[in-house]
């Protein structure tokens, strides 16, 4: 019944998540067509996100995968808080600690993607063998590097003139401590994120040792 329930909200948030977006395209068109904006640039990042929220899910119809629902909601609330939201409709300067929570939601959805990195890799019977607790210190690990390597990305970007890391403000080099704030915020918001997974993970594998291979693996 719990399986059910979850995959019926995924099917229902990825339908809302594609209306919105498929609104927010007439309306762009609209502007283009009738009112003559610039805004082609704007239509594309909106049709990207409705791609990338969907190509997932086309993805695992086309090779059979099982895709778990907790794992497909995480990461449609990512794309749409950040793409959507936080591009689109500027959240990230609108909205106080925008990006920070989409960090901590970042963090968690890496933690749950390790878990089928690990299916992918390993074993059921394997699986079974190991402890809640290294299952949980794993996901916090290999979200927290994931982590990492995306502020490389946006350190190597910011070489480039961007500003990323927001090392510079109203034109400004900011120094010391104060151009280290976002990158640290970051990397704490998705440990923190990542930690909060783990203890739900390590519940319920502690519960039910089966309960990874059932909920994160089922094959079809």
């Amino acid at each position: 019944m719990k399986k059910f329930s979850s995959e019926r909200f995924l099917e229902i948030f990825l339908w809302f998540v594609s209306l919105s977006m498929g609104l927010s395209l007439l309306l762009t068109l609209k502007d283009m067509i009738f009112e003559a904006k610039n805004e082609a640039f704007l239509a594309l990042e909106i049709v990207l996100g409705i791609v990338i929220v969907l190509l997932p899910k086309l993805i695992a119809k086309i090779f059979k995968l099982y895709l778990p629902p907790v794992l497909y909601i995480f990461f449609a609330l990512f794309i749409y808080g950040s793409v959507y939201l936080g591009t689109i409709y500027h959240f990230y300067s609108v909205v106080l600690y925008w990006d920070k929570g989409l960090h901590l939601l970042s963090g968690a959805l890496l933690g749950g993607f390790s878990l089928s990195v690990a299916g992918a890799l390993l074993d059921k019977t394997v699986i079974r063998r190991l402890s809640p607790l290294f299952l949980s210190l794993y996901s916090v690990a290999f979200a927290v590097f994931c982590g990492v390597l995306w502020e490389f990305y946006e350190f190597t970007c910011d070489s480039f003139g961007m500003n990323l890391q927001r090392y510079m403000q109203n034109g400004h080099l900011l120094l010391g401590r104060a151009a280290l704030m976002d990158t640290m915020g970051d990397l704490i918001a998705d440990f923190i994120g990542a930690v909060l997974f783990a203890c739900f993970i390590y519940r319920q594998v502690k519960k039910n040792d089966s309960w990874l291979t059932t909920f994160f693996f089922h094959k079809l």
